[in-house]
Parts: C-alpha cells; sequence; structure tokens
C-alpha cells in the first residue's frame, strides 16, 4: 500500500491485536469525557436544585447532537476503513472531504431549528420554573451546533485511519481545558449554568482546531484532504451515509427517547430528580467505557477486514471483543453497586437535593444489575456497521427504546413509584442487550454466507 502508516497496519494486521491497540486509546478517550461530564454535574450541583434540573432536561437534546457528530463519525470512519482494506487511497481521502461536508450542511440546518425553537421545546419537557436556566445552558450548546460535530466527525476520521492515539489525543485535550474551564467560568467569572455550556464550547473547539491542524500540516497522516476532495459526490456520500445516516439516526433515537423519559421521571419524582436521573445515566456511561471503546474499535478493524472479504478476522473479533467487553463491565458494575451509597452522598449534596440520597443510591444498584447485558448494543451495533448492515442496529435500537419507554409509562400510571421506573428500565435494557447482540451474530452469519470468498 502507498504511504503506509502505523495506523494502517494496525487495521489490516491481527484481528484481536487490532482491536486492542484501538481499543486502549479510545476507552482512554472516552474515560476523560465521561469524567468530563461527572465534573460538569458536580459544579453544577452546587447551584442547586433548578441547575441540576436544567443540566437534566437539555441533557438529551445536547446528547442527540453528539449522537449525530458521533454517527457521522462512524460512517465516514467506517468508510475510510474500507477503502483502506480495498487499498483504495484516493477514496479514502474523498470520504474525509466529504464527511466534513455533511457537517457543514448538518449544521447549517440544525442550528436555526435549534436556536428559534429552544423556549417552546424547554416547555414540553416539562421545564416548569426552571425554563430560564434551560435557555442559559441550551443556548451556547446549540449556536456551537458546527463545532460539536465536527468533534466528532474528526475523531471519526483519526479512528477511520487507524490512528486512534491522535483521536484520543484531541478528546482529552478537549475534556482537560472543560474541566479546567468549568469552576472558573460558573462561579470565577459568575456565569453560573451557562458557563457550563460556554466551557463545553470551548473544549469542542479546541478539539477541532488541534484536528484540523494535523491533516493541513499532513505529517504522518495517511488521508490527504484537497480542495476536490470537497466537492460533492453522490456515491462516496451514500458510502457515507450508509453507514452514518443509521448510526446517527440510532443514537439520536436513543437520546429522543429520552426526553420522553426525563418527562415520566418528572411525573413521578419531580424536576429535582430527573436532574439526578441524568447524572445516572453519565455514571452509567462511564462504566459502560470499555463496552464503547470495544465498539469503535470494531468499527475501523471490522470494516477493513469487510474491504478484504475476511469473515473468518470478523467473527473471530466479535467474540473477543463481546466477551472482554461483559467481563469488564461486569467487574466495574460490581463496583458501582458496593460504591452506591458513598457516590450517591457526592452528587445530593446541596440541601436542597439531600432527600432524594436514597432514592439516588437505589437507582445506581439497579443500574449495576443491567449494565454487563447492556454492553452487547455497542459491540453488537458495532459489527453490523462494520458489514454495512447499519439500518439493522437503528431498527434494533429503536425496538429497543420502545420497550423502555412503554414500560416506564405503565409503571407510571399504574405504580408510581420511582423503584418501578427502575426495575422496568432495568427490564427492558437487559433484553435490548440480547436483542442487539443476536442480531448482529445472525446477520453476520448471513452476509458471510453470501459474501465470502477465499482468503
Amino acid at each position: 500500500m502507498s504511504e503506509e502508516t502505523e495506523g494502517t497496519r494496525t487495521l489490516l494486521g491481527d484481528q484481536r491485536k487490532g482491536v486492542i491497540a484501538l481499543t486502549i486509546p479510545i476507552a482512554v478517550a472516552l474515560f476523560f469525557q465521561q469524567l468530563n461530564n461527572i465534573v460538569d454535574s458536580l459544579w453544577v450541583a452546587g447551584l442547586g436544585g433548578n441547575a441540576m434540573s436544567a443540566l437534566g432536561i437539555v441533557y438529551p437534546i445536547y446528547t442527540i447532537l453528539i449522537g449525530i457528530g458521533n454517527g457521522l463519525g462512524i460512517g465516514v470512519g467506517a468508510a475510510i476503513a474500507r477503502s483502506i482494506g480495498l487499498r483504495n487511497h484516493r477514496d479514502a481521502n474523498h470520504s474525509a472531504g466529504q464527511g466534513v461536508l455533511i457537517t457543514v450542511l448538518v449544521s447549517l440546518i440544525l442550528t436555526p431549528f435549534l436556536l428559534l425553537t429552544a423556549e417552546y421545546t424547554m416547555g414540553i419537557m416539562g421545564a416548569g420554573d426552571t425554563v430560564k436556566e434551560c435557555l442559559e445552558y441550551a443556548y451556547p450548546l446549540y449556536a456551537s451546533t458546527f463545532l460539536i460535530l465536527l468533534s466528532g466527525v474528526m475523531s471519526g476520521m483519526l479512528r477511520g485511519e487507524g490512528a486512534a492515539k491522535r483521536s484520543m489525543a484531541i478528546q482529552v485535550i478537549g475534556a482537560v481545558v472543560n474541566i479546567v474551564l468549568d469552576p472558573i467560568m460558573i462561579y470565577g467569572l459568575d456565569m453560573g449554568v451557562a458557563g457550563a455550556a460556554w466551557a463545553t464550547v470551548i473544549a469542542f473547539g479546541t478539539s477541532c482546531v488541534i484536528a484540523a491542524y494535523w491533516y493541513l500540516r499532513g505529517k504522518g497522516m495517511y488521508i490527504r484532504i484537497r480542495r476536490s476532495d470537497y466537492r460533492y459526490d453522490r456515491r462516496v456520500c451514500r458510502g457515507i451515509l450508509s453507514v452514518g445516516g443509521p448510526e446517527a439516526l440510532e443514537l439520536s433515537i436513543m437520546y429522543l427517547f429520552n426526553i420522553f423519559l426525563n418527562y415520566l421521571v418528572i411525573e413521578v419524582g419531580g424536576t429535582d430528580m430527573v436532574g439526578l436521573y441524568s447524572t445516572g445515566w453519565r455514571i452509567a456511561n462511564f462504566i459502560l467505557i470499555i463496552a464503547q471503546a470495544m465498539g469503535g474499535a470494531m468499527v475501523a478493524v471490522c470494516s477493513a477486514e469487510y474491504g478484504m472479504g475476511r469473515f473468518d478476522m470478523i467473527r473471530d473479533a466479535f467474540r473477543y471483543s463481546v466477551g472482554l467487553s461483559i467481563f469488564w463491565t461486569l467487574v466495574l458494575s460490581v463496583v458501582l453497586a458496593l460504591g452506591s451509597g458513598p457516590l450517591a452522598s457526592v452528587f445530593t449534596h446541596s440541601e436542597d437535593l439531600m432527600y432524594l440520597h436514597g432514592e439516588m443510591a437505589s437507582m445506581l444498584l439497579f443500574f449495576a444489575m443491567f449494565l454487563p447485558v447492556m454492553s452487547m448494543v455497542y459491540t453488537g451495533s458495532a459489527l453490523l456497521q462494520a458489514i454495512d448492515r447499519a439500518s439493522g442496529a437503528m431498527v434494533n435500537s429503536l425496538a429497543r427504546n420502545i420497550l423502555l419507554t412503554g414500560t416506564f409509562w405503565v409503571a407510571t400510571v399504574s405504580i408510581g413509584t420511582l423503584t418501578s421506573l427502575w426495575w422496568m428500565m432495568a427490564i427492558a435494557e437487559i433484553i435490548g442487550g440480547l436483542m442487539m447482540g443476536i442480531h448482529a451474530w445472525l446477520m453476520l452469519r448471513r452476509v458471510s454466507s453470501r459474501e465470502s470468498v477465499p482468503a
């Protein structure tokens, strides 16, 4: 291969070594991202219940933006990795340029829509008396939609060419910038909850600038984006969106349903509880770091193997990743269960949240119950994306979230306690994890029987 790099050698070598080589830097990046989310919650918790409620109410829409950016990034990364597997350097470069073009177009649509509908959206999401705080947190994030999406796309581009350490670097630096700026902007500059949002925006901007510098400089990079790569190419865009579109929609569906789930939590536990519920999911994402990282590694490694037609390597990589992700998620879930009480104390230390300490501790125990099985959502979805069946992952995710929302609603109207909601959450997520894992394995068998060629 012309202009081979360390990253491309990782993608085209031993599949298990490739998964581990990419998982470690992705996991480090996710660790700092989730640490940043939790630190955000800790600093905002000091502002009181209204500020925490604002964080919880706006969080689903913010994560939809993250999901769209990450989804497009996965699509671009898969297209680049597949081109590397096919030894097609030109298409790899073109995929990167088209990914940036798609990001610009999506941002031009989303940014004005979010800003114009922000106040109305907060109302229907149950903001109530916290609308002011919600808008203070939402407006900076909505205005910076392009940076949020571009950060996810550039991370996907770097992973797609096997440069997972560089992808890790931009995310870690962004998270550190956010963590440092949080107390300065929230308390030092007396910006309140808006300070948390602006710290996040500056962090995304920092990540994008660093990645752009690397690509402009070109040293040590496989991808070389030229001006011609930004011209619209229907074929390449279709290849990106065949994976990135369903994946962005899958992640958006997951987070969109959180709006309805938040509303039901407010119905049962009030606006104070929805902030703690949101924080609970941030902690859960911390526990799922290894599963998410293995999923990210699988997309790149298995996409390259799919380009080579090596289904034996894809099967082995999938089995290996599922086993490791379940094991380590189980270990971390046990730690979460043992530390649920002290952890709940950290987030309910303000006077107006102390009364919810027991409820939060109980909720964390339920998270520990279902997270090991839920880890298969990430590895299963990654496999479907790698073999160009991302629409299957999207449908599976839709079914899982319909099940979760339906069971939440039944618990709300028939029982009306927070414990009943946590039971429904655990049951739905266990079923959903099994659904995604089984679906991915069956689809791999079907695709390999149709497309497999002698190695």
